[in-house]
């Protein structure tokens, strides 16, 4: 136990180290991908020359791209070209939006670089060429300006606004940006920054020492708990063997009834106690592996918080201060809540199985059974559990990152979960319910058919489906033991409706009753939102010696098909009264 305590202290902190750097990797060197603000025109997704490039959007005939701050990577303004919808075949005299986008910024980061050095801030003029407005920039390291964009036609009728009003508003933002830098760059401003993050790191490392040292003692506590929650866990499997003993040993001496019962009840109270008090220690166990995962996202959100800070104060990690608020706090929000969730729902199961064990109407025996079988019934449901909650946060993850998704992944992490447990019945039934929800194989309210039970779903959960068939009758079924289920309202439904005529009859005239009895039960407002199409006359399906058989198929929405095949029964009887046609006789 000493040596234990002696070299967890170390292992913590390299632990705590792999996870500052892993925090502070994500927050850095994530890049989350540019999408368009407005859908695109169709383009082809074959060839990649049809695609928008990246930070391209599309608004009908003309595509814009943002120009951004060289300092903290925000949007200043966007540029406008006409559409190009082949980037391969570049039409003559015009220039691609990512091409002319990718030039002014370029050219912002060479003025930037030269403000540094610059004693003045730099200037942002206006000047004409060719009827243009031309912003440029002048500053003391170079002999001319730099000219920085072109103020085109389609600039301004994106806009709307005139061509100088805009090239004024480009001006602004730009002199503004110039003084931003020059005051961030100033050497003042950078020492008293740096103090700041210096300041920040040391309170991190304070706080994580903090949070070291609670984690220890917990840890410690969390020991001792789980050692004397494993002695009690032992108490019924020993009253067990003591009840059986004593029966053994009392059993050649006679007893009446009223000793027997008291000595009963007095074994299920002593029983009830111990149950009790291994409730309470599995609650402080708990209460402290909960501090215990506390701590550790309050680590994380301490450091990713610093980070996002220090990435605000730096000019040189400004331009990552946007992307550091972005995806990354989505993923830690999602598996914060992911690693909750699993929190929660342990705790339930516990509380569940502890009720299953008190239950005041349960026999002794039934009781102790229940009390010796819970623990792995428990700790099934809660591995069950954790990995479909690891599974669906790791789809969601690989969504954020814009991987595709397929149902092979989740298939084959639950072919392996139900591989790993397939002796264990009950996991059985709650792999297969998850199985049933996952694929949408029916739902309550559904009219499913598995073997010769069939009936209305009234109840659906992870380890049975319950069936109310017509007489009335609640059919109970594990999910284990479902292999084959037709669903027969899933989406739409059919009647397949067929009639043997008699020969006598004109097969055209038979067809064309049939038709038009289709058409106008299809006309009627009253049926048309139970048809979603009209009803197929698919003709003679068979010659016998009783007559023709002339099938037709109705497709209706879910749970109609009933009543519509009814009704149409009805009118294909009176049409052939009406008509004189003859029903085949053998």
């Amino acid at each position: 136990m000493r040596r234990l305590l002696f070299h967890r202290p170390s292992g913590t902190i390299i632990h705590f180290a792999l996870i500052s750097v892993f925090t502070f990797s994500l927050a850095l060197g994530w890049t989350p991908p540019a999408q368009s603000q407005l859908p695109s025109l169709p383009t082809n997704s074959v060839n990649p020359s049809f695609n928008l490039p990246e930070g391209v959007s599309r608004y009908g005939e003309y595509e814009t791209a943002p120009i951004r701050s060289p300092l903290d990577n925000k949007n200043l303004f966007e540029v406008t070209s006409a559409t190009i919808f082949n980037r391969d075949k570049v039409p003559e005299g015009k220039l691609p939006i990512e091409v002319r986008a990718q030039e002014v910024n370029e050219r912002l980061w060479r003025v930037f670089n030269r403000t540094i050095s610059a004693k003045q801030t730099p200037t942002v003029t206006i000047s004409t060429l060719n009827n243009r407005p031309i912003i440029q920039i002048s500053n003391d390291q170079s002999t001319r300006p730099i000219r920085l964009v072109t103020v085109t036609e389609p600039d301004a009728d994106f806009n709307g606004k005139a061509l100088d009003k805009l090239a004024e508003e480009w001006r602004k933002i730009l002199q503004d940006e110039m003084v931003r830098f020059k005051q961030l760059t100033a050497p003042k401003v950078i020492l008293q920054r740096v103090r700041q993050v210096l300041q920040i790191l040391l309170g991190l490392l304070i706080a994580s020492a903090v949070i070291w040292f609670l984690r220890r003692v917990l840890t410690h506590r969390q020991q001792i708990l789980e050692t004397r929650y494993q002695q009690q866990s032992a108490a019924p499997a020993e009253a067990e063997k003591v009840q059986k003993s004593e029966k053994v040993a009392s059993s050649q001496i006679p007893e009446n009834e009223e000793t027997e019962a008291r000595e009963i009840a007095d074994l299920r109270s002593r029983f009830l106690a111990t149950l009790q008090h291994q409730f309470s220690l599995k609650r402080q166990l708990d209460v402290d592996k909960f501090l215990k995962w506390a701590l550790f996202w309050i680590f994380i959100l301490m450091w990713y918080i610093g980070i996002a800070r220090i990435t605000s104060l730096v000019p040189l990690l400004m331009r990552w201060s946007v992307n550091v608020w972005a995806t990354p706090l989505a993923l830690l929000v999602l598996w914060f809540g992911i690693s909750l969730t699993i929190r929660i729902s342990k705790s339930l199961i516990d509380r569940v199985m502890h009720s299953s064990k008190v239950n005041p109407f349960l026999s002794f025996g039934e009781a102790q059974r229940i009390a010796l079988r819970s623990t792995t019934v428990a700790e099934a449901l809660k591995g069950f559990v954790s990995v479909v909650l690891v599974v669906v946060g790791m789809i969601w993850t690989l969504g954020l990152f814009n991987v595709p998704t397929s149902s092979i992944l989740a298939g084959g992490a639950v072919i392996g979960f139900t591989i790993s447990f397939g002796t264990q019945n009950l996991v059985k039934d709650l792999i297969n319910g998850c199985l049933i929800l996952m694929e949408d194989q029916f739902a309550v309210g559904d009219v499913i058919q598995i073997g010769d039970k069939g009936g209305l779903v009234e109840n659906l959960n992870l380890r049975v489906t319950q069936l109310r068939n017509g007489e009335g009758q609640l059919i109970t079924i594990p999910n284990s033991t479902i292999t084959h289920v037709s669903n027969l309202t899933r989406l739409w439904s059919r009647v397949d409706f067929s009639v043997v005529i008699a020969y006598e009859n004109d097969p055209k005239q038979v067809l064309d009753v049939l038709r038009q009895v289709s058409q106008q039960m299809y006309s009627e407002p009253e049926w048309h939102h139970r048809l979603p199409e009209l009803p197929e006359v698919l003709g003679i399906d068979d010659l016998s010696h009783t007559g023709m058989l002339v099938r037709v198929w109705i497709k209706t929405v879910p749970m109609e098909q009933w009543s519509v095949g009814r009704e149409f029964r009805l009118r294909v009887r009176q049409a052939f009264e009406a008509n004189s046609i003859q029903i085949g006789k053998p």
